[in-house]
């Protein structure tokens, strides 16, 4: 995540790229950095039911954030994504290869990116957008443009995760047990209320944060044994020098 960033437009086709799990998991990564998150749906024009994975998306996204569908190459979404794009405001642009990042920058800022279209058949994008780049909107905010995203994982304990899946978050607080992971745990409070799918990836998403947590208490742990390690070892080397 680029530093000093103040609003993430996560983008998502409305094509075979659309996937609310990985918006899920952008949302969640995005709000542990102290970013805004709002979601960006492209491709409205290929025959979808947009309606309809717009609720797909509301079933599962906390209510606060903000969700849009536009096409990114259309310059009337200057006014579509006017409050984020006031003097001093800086955005940057994260989703998947070919969802339309720099068709929309191009389209903000009247910069002339290269763009690339989708593979034939599968409708996932080519790469164009290889490093990151800093473009300025006429009204002065700026927009970073960023590669295509394949993995990304959170750096966030669990009260962070916590803000994306709210509605699970409250209701583990009735769990019978503290640590309770909703999957065969006794008194269990969220199992079978939430939507499986959305609790699915929420527990893949614990997980991943679990581990990192313990990833880190195990570096900390090493750093302190280290430390008396060195300590002991120059003891003994004065101990030596003086007797």
């Amino acid at each position: 995540m680029a530093s000093n960033v103040d609003t993430a437009l996560l983008l998502m086709g409305l094509d075979n790229d659309f996937n609310p799990r990985r918006m899920e998991r952008y949302i969640a990564v995005v709000r542990t950095c102290g970013v805004e998150p709002v979601m960006v749906l492209t491709k409205p024009d290929i025959g979808v039911d947009v309606e309809e994975r717009i609720a797909q998306l509301r079933q599962r996204i906390p209510d606060d954030v903000p969700l849009l569908h536009l096409i990114p190459s259309e310059q009337e979404n200057g006014g579509v994504l006017a409050p984020w794009l006031g003097r001093g405001q800086t955005l940057v642009l994260l989703g998947s290869s070919g969802v339309g990042k720099s068709t929309l920058t191009n389209a903000l800022t009247g910069s002339g990116q290269a763009t690339g279209g989708t593979r034939h058949g599968d409708d996932r994008g080519r790469h164009t957008t290889t490093v990151r780049s800093l473009h300025r909107c006429p009204g002065g905010a700026c927009i970073i443009d960023t590669p295509g995203l394949r993995a990304w994982q959170p750096d966030a304990d669990e009260d962070d995760l916590g803000m994306s899946f709210n509605d699970i978050a409250a209701l583990a607080e009735q769990c019978q047990f503290r640590d309770c992971c909703h999957e065969s745990e006794p008194g269990c409070a969220v199992r079978g209320v939430v939507d499986a799918d959305r609790l699915q990836n929420y527990r893949k998403l614990l997980r991943e944060v679990r581990r990192a947590e313990q990833t880190a208490l195990d570096r900390i742990a090493e750093r302190g044994k280290w430390k008396v390690l060195m300590k002991a070892a120059k003891q003994r080397g004065r101990d030596k020098r003086s007797g």
